[in-house]
């Protein structure tokens, strides 16, 4: 790959990349990611800095093939074709290793990055199948080049516990994957369901009221000319039929758009406890007007949103309670806080309690988190 095409990837990565499957899951911050991970080739010239080996014939090899290594990491992530090509770049890097090895056992560095790239780029069965054998042949050269065998172990152990260590942290993130389509699917298929409930509650709403209408005025239109009077009577009853179905609508609407808070709860535990966060609630039974029940609920779904997106925590606790004529809301995250940018979904939960009256307020923690307080008058 020239040095063109490589930059053109790194700036529009391909979509079968792994760079790019990795910014479709974890979004664009991703992007940089391979960057990033390279401090750990501080690892490489660790051993030979601690041991005072020699400059010539260890440390110079081992900085020469630093360029290549960068070269191949960055045509591993970022190169398209799907996994067969990868693996080219990761076979390529692990012959580095080896040869680097010759000079420098702490090329094992180079080997583990392969590891994690092979790790995310074959069935599990495959990836232990891969690092196995790469970790035997590395081994192999150790004892050929006559270290002992506390040199062996010392390789060895890091070895095998990163090799394990690559090959779960693919597994985990594959099986993220997979519960995040799960709940995807979910969501679509609830959607659906309720599009077609609505569909339901509508044809069944209006069908009839429609016929009714229809029929009476056709019947006003054939008395219009024989008989007055009735013809005014049957658009009167037009007229308060259409009023009656505008008033069912309009009830059935609101149903709709309401938003119970316990149901919106249940949903925020789910959702949070599927990302792996730990929900703790402390909430009672509170009765609230449907219009301010459902800005209280949005709030909480919101408040879900943000944690899940942005915390990274491990644990919410969700408070609930009447105070005073008021239901207050509490949402506490142990995530990493710091400041808050208020953006259009905090400015939307505001103004939609704004209009009852209600407040919101959002403050990091001292200990690290980030706490929302809701508060929102009980009635009129």
């Amino acid at each position: 790959m020239t040095p063109a095409r490589l930059l053109q990837l790194i700036h529009d990565p391909p979509p079968d990349s792994l760079v790019g499957h990795m910014t479709r899951a974890d979004g664009r911050v991703m992007r940089t990611m391979p960057f990033v991970i390279l401090i750990n080739l501080a690892w490489v010239f660790f051993w030979p800095l601690i041991a005072r080996q020699s400059f010539v014939r260890v440390i110079l090899p081992t900085l020469l093939s630093v360029p290549v290594f960068v070269w191949l990491h960055l045509c591993t992530y970022y190169t398209a074709g799907g996994p067969a090509r990868r693996l080219r770049y990761v076979a390529s890097i692990v012959a580095l290793c080896y040869l680097v090895s010759y000079f420098n056992l702490a090329a094992l560095g180079y080997l583990i990055f392969s590891f994690f790239t092979a790790a995310f780029s074959l069935s599990m069965r495959n990836a232990f199948l891969w690092i196995a054998a790469t970790i035997s042949g590395y081994l192999l050269e150790v004892a050929l080049l006559g270290n002992d065998t506390q040199t062996l172990l010392s390789v060895a152990l890091p070895a095998v516990l990163l090799g394990i260590s690559a090959v779960y942290t693919a597994y985990t993130t594959f099986q993220q994957v997979k519960l995040r389509r799960s709940t995807e699917e979910i969501t679509r298929l609830a959607t659906l369901a309720e599009r077609e409930r609505i569909g339901r509650d509508l044809h069944d709403l209006l069908g009839h009221t429609l016929s009714v209408v229809a029929l009476k005025s056709e019947l006003a239109r054939k008395l219009i000319d024989r008989d007055l009077d009735a013809a005014r009577a049957e658009i009167g009853e037009v007229e308060r039929v259409a009023r009656d179905a505008l008033s069912q609508v309009r009830n059935a609407v609101s149903g709709i758009r309401s938003t119970a808070i316990a149901a919106e709860l249940q949903a925020a535990i789910s959702l949070l406890e599927a990302q792996g966060v730990k929900v703790r609630c402390e909430t009672e039974r509170v009765k609230l007007p449907h219009d301010r029940e459902t800005a209280l609920a949005l709030s909480l779904r919101e408040a879900t949103t943000n944690i899940r997106r942005h915390a990274a925590a491990s644990g919410v606790t969700i408070k609930l309670r009447e105070d005073s004529g008021k239901v207050v809301m509490e949402v506490v995250d142990n995530g990493r806080g710091g400041r808050i940018v208020p953006g259009n979904g905090l400015n939307g939960m505001r103004e939609r309690l704004g209009n009852f009256g209600g407040t919101l307020s959002l403050e990091s923690v001292t200990d690290g988190g980030t706490r929302l307080f809701v508060s929102i008058p009980g009635a009129a």
